[in-house]
């Protein structure tokens, strides 16, 4: 049994950050899940332009708001507490908060599981997982 508090992540290298977010992650590839759980947030003004290449992601809201843009058609969706949004096709996509909000505050789960030190690459993706 996997028995974590996050709080205890904090300032280890679970502990990973770039331009505009940071993200705890809770589970990763080590800890032999076959997926991987952060908790993210993507800070206050903050436009993330990903493309998850290498994964699938499914993000769940459990605060703050911002717009997720899928890139290739334009469509615009609201992220508030409740919604999930899960870009499972490898989906261009951008991630907007507000400059005068709360940073949006993501539980995620990607698959197959990230190390656990990973940044976005200039593309907005992580880089392939080792075998």
């Amino acid at each position: 049994m996997i028995v974590l508090d996050h709080r205890q992540l904090r300032g280890t290298d679970r502990d990973a950050a770039g331009p505009g977010w940071t993200s705890l992650r809770l589970l990763v590839k080590s800890d032999g899940m076959g997926f991987s759980m952060t908790e993210t947030q993507v800070l206050p003004g903050a436009v993330l332009r990903l493309e998850y290449k290498h994964h699938i992601e499914a993000c769940y809201c459990i605060g703050g708001a911002g717009t997720v843009i899928e890139l290739d058609s334009g469509t615009r969706h609201e992220i508030t507490q409740g919604v999930l949004y899960a870009p499972n096709a490898h989906d261009r996509h951008e991630v907007h908060v507000p400059e005068d909000g709360e940073a949006l505050h993501l539980i995620c789960v990607f698959s197959p599981a990230l190390q656990g030190d990973e940044v976005h690459g200039p593309d907005g993706s992580y880089a392939a997982p080792e075998v």
